[in-house]
């Protein structure tokens, strides 16, 4: 190992203690989107990298929803890196959690909180990262950026997607690294895209009494949501290489261990979820009006443009229905090349730090990365386990936790030097 990489791990080990306050404090200032205000976990940040010397610039669309960016430059001409994470987090039913949603507790080996996986872990390692970085800029070259952005959990009209229509030229780069929730064992370089559409059912209505009289909007909204599972049927042409590399049975295996099970397997297909589904006044009402929101996740291979067809051909069979895609129309299932340059540089860090080679993955769900990779940059994800995200005492295992931070922060360094993993 390089004497900066030693050097770096060093730094990284003596202040341990103070990467695990920040996440802390990062968890106890509450972020829930919706509502989405994030302006408590901004002023954390800001008030960070200013005690470290270093000027962030603040963009705020919304008045709740800032986004803060912060660069610096190494000693010498090089590439650009930007490191990327959001603030806010998933809404939260307290009385669901056994711990504080926003304590920030550390037990058994784990610390808890809303945004502990998704993403304040990943965001308390690049910001960790970042400043550790910042301290030896003296032997780096090129340019590092942080952004801290608002409004990921809603497709970013706020946030990331704000800032590249307003403000592209300080977030682009020649490659993005991320820490949201991938697992210690995977790097996603790709990720579906969700297709999200509104169906409004309208019918007479009536006494619940006269069901003959009309036809009750539930039950057709029920026959949608079930004739809508076609959708998951349509063919997908993914490139050769993705499928198979998915179809390995020992990528296929890791995967699901660090992803989840199954998670592999429904990586090239198809999903729907009727996510909610509202009508009726009471039980003894026909129900006049229902609405459904459905999620449909497209893997790489298939467009909406594709998609699309197929949900009007469904939704042509029930005249009671209207419907409107809710997604933002230029997203796309999307993907940085699997063998990159940052691929690599991972998965040598990672093995450098004693642990397995991390395997590639696309991921089901959505994130920032996907507006880096519309605009030409490669995009990788490093972070901890989605085991607990989105769910009732969300958390980050603490030795997860230091050891990304000791990943985020060797691979980014490596990557400013043109690392060629030499010497390992």
């Amino acid at each position: 190992m390089d004497t900066l990489s030693r050097e770096l791990l060093d730094r990284v080990d003596a202040g341990r203690d103070q990467a695990l306050g920040l996440l802390q404090a990062l968890l106890r200032a509450p972020s829930p989107n919706p509502p989405g205000d994030t302006r408590s976990v901004a002023d954390l940040i800001i008030a960070t990298l200013r005690g470290a010397g270093i000027a962030p610039q603040v963009f705020s669309p919304h008045p709740k929803m800032p986004n803060v960016v912060a660069r610096f430059d190494g000693a010498r001409p090089g590439r650009h890196l930007v490191l990327n994470g959001h603030m806010d987090v998933f809404p939260v039913a307290e009385h669901e959690w056994s711990r504080g949603p926003w304590s920030g507790e550390i037990a058994d080996g784990r610390i808890y909180g809303r945004g502990a996986c998704d993403m304040k872990g990943g965001l308390a390692s690049l910001l960790a990262a970042f400043l550790l970085l910042h301290a030896v800029r003296d032997r780096l070259a090129g340019r590092v950026t942080f952004t801290a952005v608002s409004d990921e959990e809603t497709f970013g009209p706020w946030g990331a997607r704000w800032m590249f229509e307003h403000q592209r030229d300080l977030m682009l780069g020649d490659c993005l690294l991320s820490g949201e929730p991938s697992s210690p064992h995977c790097v996603r370089f790709g990720e579906k895209s969700p297709y999200w559409v509104a169906i409004t059912v309208r019918t007479r209505g009536g006494h619940g009494a006269y069901t003959h009289a009309s036809a009750s909007a539930n039950k057709i909204a029920a026959r949608i949501s079930k004739a809508l599972e076609e959708v998951t049927r349509i063919p997908v042409r993914a490139p050769d290489n993705l499928v198979a590399m998915f179809r390995d049975p020992d990528i296929a295996r890791q995967i699901d261990e660090g992803c989840g099970a199954g998670h592999a397997a429904v990586i090239p297909e198809v999903t729907l979820n009727i996510g909610r589904m509202s009508g009726g006044l009471k039980m003894n009402v026909l129900p006049s009006e229902c609405r459904i929101e459905a999620d449909i996740r497209l893997p790489v291979g298939l467009t909406k443009d594709e998609l699309r067809p197929h949900v009007a051909r469904v939704l042509a069979e029930f005249p009671e229905a209207t419907w409107e895609e809710i997604s933002p129309p230029e997203d796309a299932p999307n993907w940085s090349d699997p063998d990159g340059e940052m691929m690599r540089i991972l998965s040598c860090t990672v093995q450098d730090l004693g642990r397995r080679a991390p395997v590639p993955v696309i991921t089901l769900g959505g994130t920032d990365t996907r507006l880096w990779r519309h605009h030409g940059v490669p995009a990788y994800v490093y972070g901890p386990s989605p085991e607990s995200m989105g769910a009732a005492d969300e958390y980050i295992v603490v030795e997860d936790f230091v050891h990304i931070l000791r990943t985020h922060t060797l691979a980014a360094a490596r990557y400013l030097a043109a690392w060629s993993g030499e010497g390992r």
